[in-house]
């Protein structure tokens, strides 16, 4: 029997628990109900912290998300040496999410998040952009130190870095033992590192 919340929940278990049935059972199964029966608490008292019901979990999954993309950037920012080392300190973390949050391609990419929550949509897209920027920046200062090529916009090559972990991603959150993550992402790498090279 499920039990009564007493304390409040915090966002990172619900965003863990929506991540993990939604990799067991697809994005239709994520409701506030099915959520709550695998955290082992009450659909009332899930409600209760979450009063907008599967809106609120996809926020909670955006919140991770856009923390550890955060976090992930700002150790690349702080990586002494050059732009392609906080490349890929950037990149290793983008990949550790990849294999601990499996599902989390599904639902960035879902419906239920692109059509239904257009709030939550809108919310991905500016915090996208704002990592994006960053990103960019990083690749911009490997640019004028001529550790990147610099006849590619640093725009465009930031869209050909995040294609080396979201094909990854795409391919790893359909079923665990399509892809090895971290063999795929080294040769990921490594043709990454090879076509910026100037």
């Amino acid at each position: 029997m499920a039990k009564r919340l007493t304390t409040i929940i915090r966002r990172e278990q619900i965003a863990e628990a929506a991540l993990a049935l939604v990799a067991d059972q697809g994005v239709g199964a994520l409701t506030a109900r099915n959520v709550a029966r695998v955290v082992g608490v009450t659909a009332p008292a899930l409600y209760k912290h979450f009063p907008g019901g599967k809106a609120d979990i996809l926020a909670s999954v955006l919140d991770l998300l856009d923390d550890v993309k955060t976090e992930g950037i700002r150790q690349a920012l702080e990586e002494p040496g050059p732009a392609l080392t906080k490349l890929r300190r950037c990149y290793d973390l983008h990949i550790s999410v990849v294999e601990r949050y499996r599902a989390l391609p599904n639902l960035v990419l879902s419906d239920a998040l692109w059509s239904d929550e257009t709030h939550l949509r809108d919310r991905l897209l500016a915090n996208h952009q704002r990592h994006q920027s960053e990103v960019a920046g990083i690749i911009r200062q490997g640019q004028a130190a001529g550790e990147i090529r610099a006849d590619i916009d640093a725009d465009q090559i930031f869209v050909q870095f995040l294609g080396q972990f979201l094909t990854i991603a795409i391919l790893y959150s359909r079923r665990g033992d399509m892809i090895d993550p971290k063999t795929q992402a080294e040769a990921n790498w490594k043709m990454f590192a090879q076509g910026v090279a100037p």
